[in-house]
């Protein structure tokens, strides 16, 4: 394979995420017009909006070959103590202050954990989602709580030339976010440390103190994505989130290119992953997928992005072997 072959190679591979959505837009197109129209794909983009911000959260841990399995459950006690917070007639911008501030506590100790005290992430935020979970029940003993901010429902609800807003605000989160792991001094050490730790470590990089930060990143991240769902859904539940919004999370940025062994993944990418998985949702639910059979199908999802992830990795490591 000549050099500028193997460059194509390698490009295909990093555009493989949108080649897929591509693909899918133009199989479901033949199959059903239905689901490509201009109204259903803008559903599909506003449906994607909390699984892309919670797959960047994904994106920035999974960079580091950890995992926060607490996300989805974190994202379920953040919505409902803002919205306690709220009902209990405090004002939305200290609301969300306070709800900030716990949750960068959250991440905080979970990467105090796995960073000081050497625990796997696995087990380590497994203990927390298990823990989040008793919080949420305990800040939800009210059950189901209204919402009706003004300012709220203008950025979930109302739209602008057509679009809704939770569109042009996700997407200004989703560019913070690509200059942040792009054009800073935390992104570049991330994907330092998920490509070699102990490299890292030689180079001068506080590995410890990084991942510490990583996992405040992430529950940032749960926090975004717990005042997108609030601001979408005036109605708030212990139920919100959940692991089935974990599950789509990790989907999107592992079927984006992501690396579930570190150090290779990017925001687009992740982007374009909960777009695959809103549109796979729409689809399923236009075609008249019983709605309790859609968790198995997640799963497959997952399933085969996993086996094309080991698939991808193989190659490019095949291919920088040509390259040399």
């Amino acid at each position: 394979m000549t050099r500028q072959q193997n460059i194509w190679c390698r490009r295909f591979l990093d555009l493989s995420p949108l080649i897929l959505l591509v693909i899918l837009l133009a199989i479901f197109a033949l199959i059903d017009a239905r689901i490509v129209s201009t109204a259903s794909l803008i559903n599909i983009v506003a449906q994607a909006t909390p699984i892309a911000i919670l797959a960047l959260g994904a994106l920035i841990v999974l960079l580091t070959a950890g995992i926060d399995l607490s996300a989805g459950v974190g994202v379920a006690f953040c919505a409902v103590f803002i919205a306690s917070l709220i009902d209990g007639g405090a004002d939305l911008p200290l609301a969300l202050l306070i709800g900030l501030a716990v949750m960068v506590v959250i991440g905080l100790a979970n990467g105090a954990v796995i960073a000081l005290l050497k625990i796997p992430p696995f087990v380590t935020t497994l203990a927390t989602m298990v823990a989040l979970q008793g919080a949420t029940l305990a800040v939800a003993s009210k059950g189901v709580l209204m919402l009706k901010d003004p300012t709220l429902r203008a950025v979930g609800i109302e739209r602008s030339f057509g679009i809704p807003n939770v569109i042009f605000a996700t997407l200004l989160i989703i560019a913070v976010a690509a200059i942040l792991m792009r054009h800073s001094r935390f992104g570049l050490r991330t994907y330092a440390l998920g490509s070699d730790a102990g490299a890292a470590e030689l180079a001068g990089i506080p590995v410890r103190k990084h991942t510490i930060l990583v996992y405040c990143a992430s529950s940032t991240f749960v926090f975004l994505t717990a005042v997108i769902m609030i601001s979408r859904v005036p109605v708030v539940t212990p139920n919100i989130g959940g692991t089935s919004l974990l599950l789509d999370a990790i989907a999107a940025a592992v079927l984006g290119g992501t690396s579930i062994f570190g150090g290779r993944g990017t925001v687009w990418g992740a982007v374009v992953g909960a777009l695959i998985v809103s549109l796979l949702t729409t689809a399923l639910r236009v075609f008249g997928t019983d709605p309790s059979s859609l968790e198995l199908y997640k799963g497959a999802i997952i399933m085969v992005a996993l086996l094309a992830d080991s698939g991808m990795t193989y190659a490019k490591a095949r291919l920088v072997e040509a390259a040399r």
